[in-house]
């Protein structure tokens, strides 16, 4: 029955994609590579940062963002970056990691092109880049019960055709989605030939006194 509604959900939340994103989301598209990389792409609504209903307003027109002054757009960007940090919590296996530094793109949301004077509905895009802990196996996303938004999670990595595609609702984790191992993984600790070499004189030693 839950999965259900989260499909239904999902459907109702790609159908107001396809609508100029009428009810507010969060889309995070989260790609690891084999070295040991990730990228995480994350669509914000302007309308999370606004206030604290996103859904009671209506889609933000460009001019909100346009008509900053850059003063605003940096304490904008800062209110976005802080939004995120409340909200988003990294876990590689054990670890979790704080969020990575963040760079910033206003576009429009229904196209996801730049900015223009005739966007009728801003978004912004932040990108953020980081390296997966060598001993990490797995990936976990845990959404802030005080998101207020939903999320649909996309998961990328080395040889799989299609994304994973995971819903959360405010104060739920994803599943754990397992990270390609890349040569940066730590390997574990070998039996190297040169300690044998070293120690082969006590070895001999201690066999001769064996055979006294």
């Amino acid at each position: 029955m839950i999965a259900f509604i989260r499909c239904f959900i999902l459907s109702l939340i790609v159908c107001a994609t396809a609508q100029a994103h009428q009810v507010p989301n969060m889309t995070i598209e989260a790609d690891f590579d084999a070295a040991g990389s990730f990228e995480l792409k994350v669509n914000v609504d302007p309308r999370v940062i606004l206030s604290t209903q996103p859904t009671s307003l209506p889609p933000v027109a460009a001019a909100w963002y346009l008509e900053q002054s850059p003063e605003q757009v940096k304490a904008s960007l800062k209110k976005a970056t802080d939004y995120l940090a409340k909200n988003l919590k990294l876990t590689f296996g054990n670890e979790a990691l704080p969020l990575p530094k963040t760079t910033w793109q206003a576009m429009d949301g229904a196209t996801n092109l730049a900015l223009t004077a005739e966007t009728t509905e801003a978004h912004l895009l932040a990108t953020l880049k980081g390296t997966v802990p060598t001993t990490a196996q797995d990936f976990v996303l845990g959404f802030g019960a005080e998101a207020q938004v939903s999320l649909i999670l996309l998961l990328k990595k080395s040889g799989l055709a299609e994304p994973k595609v995971q819903v959360l609702f405010p104060g739920e984790n994803s599943r754990p989605f397992a990270i390609p191992a890349g040569p940066n993984k730590a390997k574990e600790p070998g039996f190297s030939p040169l300690w044998l070499l070293l120690l082969s004189p006590l070895i001999y030693a201690w066999w001769r006194r064996t055979k006294r």
